[in-house]
């Protein structure tokens, strides 16, 4: 207000028109907006889009541990899968030695399989179940293109070949006291059966395995 006349600024009142104006934009551009949330109240968050990868069931020892122990069923499985092909007939003539073999290296397969097992429940950790190894799918389809005795025998080759293998890279790893004498133990084992397969089909025993006779690494186990 002016001192001099007592009335009302022209600043101010210029002022007081545009608040004036924007406020009625204000009330107008209000009219169509939708209503406010209660006061106080805040915008739930998105949900949270991060993904974390499952932790491995093994780690370390057990890891290689679980491998020889899922090799070894794998192995036990095939065996088994052999014997019946053998005794259905639909492979001809199938030699007793070879049925023989097969079902005596199977039997000797799931044995290893419990001997690892045992290792992993001792540590307080779960037994491997079933076969979970990336090559499961690709050893069966083999065994499953078995069209005479001999294709038995060169499973078996290979089988014994990549456990023996798997076995011994492993134990040059293992730092449990426990699973390195296992695997010592059983390395042989598993020679021997590859040995015998190959003097079954008449091969020497010293060939170079296949890629399917190669060591699995632990990225082959699927748990």
């Amino acid at each position: 207000m002016s001192a001099a006349t007592g009335r009302p600024s022209r600043r101010l009142g210029l002022g007081g028109a545009a608040a004036g104006r924007l406020g009625a934009g204000a009330l107008a551009a209000g009219a169509d907006a939708p209503p406010a949330g209660p006061a106080g109240t805040a915008a739930a968050p998105p949900p949270s889009t991060t993904t974390t990868a499952p932790r491995p069931a093994y780690v370390g020892d057990q890891r290689g541990i679980a491998l020889c122990a899922a090799l070894s069923a794998l192995a036990a499985s095939l065996y088994s899968g052999a014997v019946l092909a053998a005794s259905d007939g639909r492979l001809g003539q199938v030699p007793g030695v070879v049925t023989a073999f097969l079902s005596g290296a199977g039997a000797q397969h799931t044995e290893h399989a419990a001997a690892w097992n045992a290792l992993l429940t001792a540590a307080g950790l779960p037994a491997v179940t079933g076969t979970p190894l990336s090559v499961e799918t690709e050893r069966r389809a083999t065994l499953g293109r078995a069209a005479a005795p001999t294709d038995l025998l060169s499973v078996a080759v290979d089988v014994e070949a990549s456990v023996a293998a798997t076995v011994l890279a492993r134990a040059g790893e293992f730092t449990d006291a426990g699973a390195a004498a296992l695997a010592a133990t059983l390395a042989p084992v598993a020679a021997m059966h590859g040995a015998t397969a190959a003097f079954l089909l008449g091969r020497p025993t010293g060939v170079a395995p296949g890629p399917a006779g190669a060591a699995l690494g632990l990225d082959a186990l699927t748990v």
